[in-house]
């Protein structure tokens, strides 16, 4: 077997596992979009939660993110591409900050039908929450109410947190990983 062979053998392998890992990405992807959306289509029609218990709730889901994020960076730091997972984590933890946000904004507008310019449903919460993200704010729907208004400044500083440092925080895994493989496979050869 020459040279030549058997790079282009490892490359072939590499490329059928960088292909593997994108199917399985996009596949954990989707099934967390859809996990999303159907837990937004399941709040409630109707006004059953206090104001107490839309703050549990609001707590459970911080929980639930925080959860998410430190399981996604062990991810990306075990990953054999850890860039690609990296992407994943980026737009999962985005995706899921959005959510929660949208369900906060629907339990709002189902509390208190004048909280913004209409009532929301989950998935014109969702969008409503994307706009924020996007800074887009078309105008035909905002807040209205001091809690509303409140809940979407909140939003606004923790998407640029999100931005700036989460983003960060995932390419810097990524690299050290990447650098730790790179000093491992030097020290071995």
């Amino acid at each position: 077997m020459t040279l030549d062979s058997e790079i282009a053998g490892s490359m072939q392998v590499n490329r059928n596992a960088v292909i593997r890992e994108l199917i399985f990405t996009f596949l954990r992807t989707v099934a967390l979009v859809l996990l999303i959306s159907l837990i937004l289509s399941r709040t409630p029609k109707e006004q059953n939660f206090q104001s107490v218990g839309v703050i549990i709730g609001m707590f459970v889901l911080a929980s639930i993110y925080i959860l998410f994020f430190i399981r996604s960076i062990r991810a990306v730091q075990k990953s054999k591409f850890p860039n690609i997972r990296a992407g994943e984590a980026m737009f999962s933890t985005g995706i899921l900050l959005l959510a929660i946000f949208a369900s906060i904004y629907s339990e709002m507008s189902l509390h208190d039908s004048e909280a913004f310019t209409e009532v929301l449903t989950p998935f014109s919460a969702m969008y409503f929450s994307l706009t924020i993200l996007a800074t887009v704010g078309f105008g035909d729907i905002a807040p209205v109410t001091v809690p509303a208004r409140s809940v979407a400044m909140a939003q606004m500083v923790l998407d640029l947190v999100f931005i700036g440092v989460l983003v960060r925080v995932f390419t810097n895994v990524a690299k050290r990983s990447l650098a730790n493989r790179s000093t491992a496979e030097q020290g071995a050869g």
